[in-house]
């Protein structure tokens, strides 16, 4: 009986929207969308500064590809500080945070159909702040969003 009040309770509390968003563990294997760098002086920066890579699993490669993001899709930004590589290059130094888009119409209607949480190195350590004001910290942003549209700046080039 206990069980089945455990699982009744998890069900209400991702019906109610408030199940937070949980770290996609193996995004990594995942399509690899793009990369780059935000540097000084980028409207993002300081938080943003940095290498980024951007991974979508199968869900959003199809929105990617049809420009209609289906519920399920999760994209997966995984932000790092530049370190220098050599004399004239530069590569990933520490990982500081990824960030997580997840593609659910009806719990995330308020901001456009997309719930976003943030997971801050070395710990993995949630962001609850960006769960709790959605359409604030992340959301309004979004809206904006170009040119992937949809609220997803970044586009998949085969």
């Amino acid at each position: 009986m206990r069980r089945l009040f455990v699982a009744t309770c998890a069900i209400g509390l991702a019906a109610a929207g408030e199940a937070p968003i949980a770290y996609p563990e193996d995004f990594r294997a995942w399509t690899h969308v793009t990369s780059g760098t935000f540097g000084p002086g980028h409207p993002a920066a300081p938080k943003y500064e940095g290498l980024h890579a951007i991974y979508a699993n199968p869900a959003a490669v199809e929105g990617y590809r049809t420009g209609k993001w289906p519920d399920g899709a999760v994209i997966v930004f995984d932000q790092w500080t530049a370190a220098k590589a050599g004399p004239h290059a530069e590569g990933p130094g520490e990982r500081k945070f990824i960030d997580v888009m997840v593609r659910d119409s009806r719990r995330y209607a308020a901001t456009g159909g997309w719930g976003y949480t943030e997971f801050v190195w070395p710990n993995r350590d949630r962001a609850v702040e960006i769960e709790r004001n959605m359409a604030k910290a992340c959301g309004a942003c979004h809206a904006k969003s170009a040119p992937g549209g949809d609220h997803v700046f970044s586009t998949l080039k085969d």
